[in-house]
This record gives structure tokens, sequence and C-alpha cells, in this order.
């Protein structure tokens, strides 16, 4: 009989809700760019409010606001923002964000190696100097997972969070469901989330048994830094500086592309090839083989004090590709944690240690599904596509305690 493979987050570096009360008016709409392609994860928000959400996958939102009029403000990194005045909620809204525009270093700047190591270096130092200080706000998460192009596997979860600009230190779980479909083969993933919380942009103190990361107290030693071009728009210069770990680093390491602020060098972005070969221990079932396996990392961060800035959003993928009797057999596993709403204070006294051993499907499988809680909130932003798979799943009773 066919067995599942399992895999396992083994090493990392260290680091590494409250559901807002329903209003009166639910605005819907996309965001598109100038070639009509759908933006994921914009910031939809309301001018001068905490009232705020994220585009989806398919560049679609679903915003509540207390009352109409309203001024929303909708950005992008990449894009200049757009501000609109919304007054009906009758048909959806599709606003177009025009591309920023981009200035090749070469014409931006005289030396535009020597400013790469110079923002990199700025930026280490201001997170260095932030590091002790925590930050609190309120989180959805959704993991999905596909099977040889089927989705088997769902959750989402509501967290009080806990974080510093390492990243996540701590949270807890609030309200779950979590949806499964058997199947006999492909990828059990233990702890995903793992990677959402644990894998940092900025590490305080670089390590050889770590993966080492672009911003620190070593980072020039580790990585070389290349400024491959400055993005212009209404909001400033973002410097966009591609790393690599050097030749002789010698331990595991990201890879990626840094936005940097160009005046105050504070973090934008981060996007990361994770080695995670190095991070995970698959077992194999019987007469299963690894043929490849992959994962993308990207951390969205919005200004804060001091010309800082705090994290907005992180998404995951891996792609795990198997040979299971001479044929391939894919999974995919994807993780979008974004906050919508922030706190000046702790949430709570009970927030969980995030460390590798913290199994969210184990917390959300231990209760009962409340279809009611999940069908008000329109934090979820489902795409029509999702919106199908938690029907299906519900219908199969595939949600709940397990």
């Amino acid at each position: 009989m066919p067995m599942k493979s399992v895999l396992l987050l083994l090493v990392i570096c260290l680091l590494g809700g409250r559901v807002a009360q329903a209003q009166q008016v639910l605005l819907k709409g996309r965001v598109l760019d100038e070639k009509n392609q759908p933006i994921p994860y914009a910031g939809v928000g309301v001018v001068g409010a905490e009232v705020g959400t994220a585009t989806n996958e398919a560049g679609e939102f679903l915003l509540r606001v207390p009352r109409l009029p309203q001024q929303l403000r909708v950005g992008s990194l990449g894009f200049e923002p757009a501000t609109l005045t919304v007054t009906t909620a009758v048909e959806p809204l599709v606003i177009r964000l025009k591309t920023s525009l981009v200035a090749l270093p070469e014409v931006r700047v005289r030396n535009p190696g020597q400013l790469a190591i110079e923002l990199v270096q700025r930026a280490s130092a201001k997170l260095a100097r932030h590091q002790r200080e925590s930050m609190y706000g309120q989180a959805f998460y959704r993991q999905k997972q596909r099977h040889n192009g089927r989705y088997t596997e769902f959750m989402d979860a509501f967290y009080d969070v806990r974080f510093t600009v390492e990243g996540v230190s701590g949270w807890l779980l609030t309200q779950a469901r979590y949806g499964q479909v058997a199947e006999e083969t492909g990828v059990d993933m233990m702890n995903f989330s793992a990677a959402m919380r644990l894998i940092p942009v900025f590490d305080p103190k670089p390590s050889p048994r770590k993966v080492a990361v672009p911003l620190g107290p070593r980072a020039t030693e580790q990585f070389t830094f290349q400024l491959r071009e400055v993005l212009r728009g209404e909001a400033g210069e973002v410097a966009v500086i591609d790393f690599r770990p050097r030749p002789d680093l010698g331990q595991s390491a990201l890879s990626g592309t840094l936005y940097l602020d160009l005046r105050s060098a504070a973090l934008r972005r981060v996007e990361s090839q994770v080695p995670i070969a190095d991070l995970m221990s698959l077992q194999f079932g019987e007469g299963t083989s690894l043929d490849s396996q992959d994962m993308r990392l990207t951390a969205d961060f919005v200004p804060y004090q001091d010309t800082l800035s705090q994290l907005r959003a992180v998404r995951a993928e891996q792609r795990i590709v198997l040979q299971y009797q001479g044929r391939p057999d894919t999974t995919t596993v994807s993780g979008n944690l974004f906050f919508y709403s922030y706190a000046k204070g702790a949430n709570t006294k009970g927030y969980k240690s995030t460390g590798v051993n913290y199994n969210d499907l184990r917390q959300a499988r231990k209760g009962p599904y409340e279809p009611e809680f999940w069908r008000s909130r329109e934090v979820l932003r489902a795409s029509p596509a999702e919106e199908r798979v938690i029907r299906d799943m519900e219908q199969q009773q595939a949600f709940g305690a397990f």
C-alpha cells in the first residue's frame, strides 16, 4: 500500500485575532496594473484610519467601512499609490495602479555597488537599534496545499501576534479551521508555518549553525550586494538590491532581493530563495524518492516610527516533486500571513513561543468547526476558487476536530 511522505522542519535560524467588529458597508473590488493584470497583496485602506486589508492572489479585496463616502488609499511596491473617493458600493471597484518609474543605477547614482553596501549597513544598524522592541497586532494566516493540482488541505487561522524587527516572536491562536481530503500519496507538511515565523531577514547574532540572512552586523562579509534599479514613485525612491551568499561562506544562506528606502534605508520588502533542502528532513514512503524541492519567501514591511518599518505580511510557497513508482508526484504548499490590525500593547499574556515544535495543524485540529464565525469575517478575502474549495470541504464535513 502506498504511504505518504512526511516533511519535518529540523533546524532553522533562531528568531527567527481578535476580529474587528462588523461595520456597515462592504466594498468589493479588484486592483489591476496598466495591462489589466491583477496585483496580488496590494494594500487597501481608508485614508486617516486603521481600517485596511490586502488583495488576494487574484487582486481581489473585500473591505468593510463605517459609511460612505470614504477615501481609499491603494498601494503596492513597484506601483504609484492611488487615492480615490468611493461614494457607492453597488458595483465592484476596479482600481488600476501605474508602474513606478525605474531609474537604472548607473544613471541614478555614481557608484551603485558602494551605495548598495552603504544602504545595507544603514538598514542593519537601524534594525539593531530597535531589536529589543516588541510590537503587537492581529494577523490572519491561510495555508493551502495542492496535490497533483487538486486542493487537499486548507487551513485558516487568526492570531494575536508579538513581533520584533527580527520577526514573529510569539503568537496566540484565537480561532482556526482545518480541512483535509484524504490522499494516500504526496506530502504531509507538519509545520510549514514555522518558516513564516522563524526565518528572519535581520539577525543580530549570526552564527555558522544558523541560516545566513542579508541584514545584520556581518552582512557585507557574508553576502555580495548589487544595486539593480531604483523605483521612483509618489512615496519616494526605493533601491532594489540583489544579494547572494559569498562563494566561500560555507553555510546555508538566503539569496534574493532587498527593497530599501533610498533616503532612510528603511526596509520595504525582502524576496528570498530559501535553502530548504538544508532545513527539511524528508521521510520517504515505500517506493518514493525525491525529485526536487524549492521554496520562496516574501516579507513586506510598512513605515513605522523613527523611519523604521514593521512587518506587514509574509508569503511562502514550497514545491516538492517526488517520484512514486516511476511517476511524478507533486505537492505545493503555500502560506500567507498578514496583519490586519496593529496594537500599542500586548493583547494577551498567553503568547506562545514560535519555536520549531509549535504545530499549527495540531492546534487547529483540536477545536470544533464554527461555520457562522467564518461566514461573517470579510478579512478572509477568499478568491472564487478558494470559496469553491471551502464549500466542497464543508459538504464533505472535512472541516472540524480531528
